[in-house]
């Protein structure tokens, strides 16, 4: 409308100017003055068809931007309806995919098949009783560590909300090496993390253990890697303020029983209490762990009538930590108590041992490894890992399958990794364990490894 106004003020001001022009040429010529009344009205009607003109187009120009207007709105509606998380929420995805290529030699045997995948100090076979063994090669290829992951966050008034979900494919019991080696996946990670304050959170679900420093495990191919390394995943919730963490999470227990067999039980009822806190001096980050752990068993004769049970306490510490030494890195962690049991090693150790009269004992085990990684040149860069473990058992007067336990583990690593370009590396690994047992027997591994790697 504003540019109708000039127009208008055009129109009254030709008009004024028309009337007195009128009155002006009453003293001429009536020719004269007919002319100039002729010529005023050509203008004015020129005026009048510019001011239509005008209206037509200022409509025209209001229906096009109600239309857009309207097309915005649709279009909004579309996008809304099509965005594949809520409004506000970030979506993220991830992972890598490696395939692995192992050749393992055994002292005294042919292994669980796990084993192949990836060094579980246990299954290590040692001679049998009777002295009489042969060593057993083998060959494997596969890629069930491949991995992917979902992760989302949200910002809301009361903090950050973030989840994560991770999947992988090794430990499948589906499957099989004679066709399509179709390895179902499996879960490793599934929680949600509320940051409600600087520096202060909630975590509720499963992820690696609060007892674990994930961020000092060694560089390795290896999927676990050292022996004396604590490593587990479970359900749990954890609440973390600054360096501090506090943490229950689900608890198992896992027995040798007074038959020399191995007992399981899931139905404790106290989970696994453990605080841990994560400090930093110069180049040098640290944590320092401790738990406490309720041992229970119940054994059943039928599922109503109750037979053996008993309980018992244990508590385990870890220090561990990575120090930086320029680029390159040292990384360190120690672990000791009487029910480090399966949070070691992959449970290389029992929880502890039922005694001939049903009560429990536990066992002091410790564990340790060292690891220093060194990149010889932006492209090539290797880690040098060694490992032990052990447990200090019963005698037999105390438990009658005393012999038969393992006492100590030992892993070295040495790999070289390739790195042509980012986040690619091909890798090669040597990797060499032993096992011995309480009575003497013992048993080794020795194994190549290469993988290729693209994380995404």
């Amino acid at each position: 409308m504003s540019k109708m106004k000039p127009l208008a003020t055009a129109l009254v001001a030709l008009g004024a100017i028309s009337v007195g022009n009128v009155a002006l040429a009453g003293s001429g010529s009536g020719s004269a003055v007919d002319d100039r009344i002729a010529e005023l009205e050509r203008q004015i009607s020129e005026l009048k068809a510019m001011v239509s003109s005008n209206q037509q187009n200022l409509t025209v120009h209001e229906e096009t931007i109600t239309a857009n207007a309207q097309g915005l709105v649709t279009a909004q509606a579309d996008i809304e309806e099509a965005r594949p998380m809520a409004k506000g929420t970030k979506f993220t995805y991830g992972g890598y995919i490696q395939l692995d290529a192992i050749s393992s030699e055994y002292s005294d045997g042919k292994p669980n098949s796990l084993i192949e995948d990836f060094y579980v100090p246990s299954l290590v076979p040692v001679e049998p009783a009777d002295g009489n063994s042969d060593s057993y090669t083998s060959t494997n290829l596969h890629a069930k560590t491949s991995r992917f992951f979902f992760t989302t966050k949200t910002n809301t008034d009361a903090g950050d909300i973030g989840t994560r979900i991770e999947l992988d494919f090794v430990l499948s019991g589906q499957g099989d090496e004679r066709i399509s080696n179709s390895w179902s996946s499996r879960l490793r990670h599934a929680f949600v993390k509320w940051d409600y304050g600087e520096k202060s959170s909630i975590m509720a679900g499963q992820s690696w253990s609060t007892f674990f420093n994930v961020g000092a495990l060694p560089d390795v191919l290896d999927f676990v890697g050292p022996a004396g390394t604590i490593f587990v995943r479970q359900p749990q919730v954890r609440w973390t303020m600054g360096g501090l963490q506090l943490a229950v999470e689900n608890p198992a227990t896992r027995l040798n029983d007074a038959g020399g067999s191995t007992y399981y039980g899931d139905g404790n009822d106290i989970p696994d209490l453990i605080a841990r806190y994560n400090g930093k001096w110069g180049d040098l980050s640290w944590s320092a762990s401790g738990m406490g752990r309720r041992l229970q068993y119940e054994t059943r004769t039928t599922s109503a009538i109750e037979g053996d049970s008993d309980e018992q306490y244990g508590y385990a510490l870890s220090l561990a930590g990575k120090w930086m030494l320029g680029k390159d890195d040292l990384r360190f962690m120690v672990n000791y108590g009487d029910a480090l049991g399966r949070y070691m090693g992959l449970n290389s150790y029992n929880d502890g041992y039922i005694k001939a009269d049903g009560g429990i004992d536990t066992v002091d085990q410790w564990g340790a490894f060292l690891a220093y990684r060194h990149f010889w040149s932006p492209k090539w860069r290797s880690t040098f890992s060694v490992s032990a473990s052990g447990a200090d058992n019963p005698d037999t007067s105390d438990y009658a399958g005393a012999d038969g336990l393992a006492k100590e583990y030992q892993s070295v690593h040495a790999n070289l990794n390739y790195l042509p370009a980012p986040k690619l590396s091909l890798g090669t690994e040597l990797i060499y364990a032993t096992k011995e047992l309480e009575d003497g027997r013992d048993g080794d591994m020795s194994r190549v490894q290469f993988a290729v790697k693209y994380a995404f």
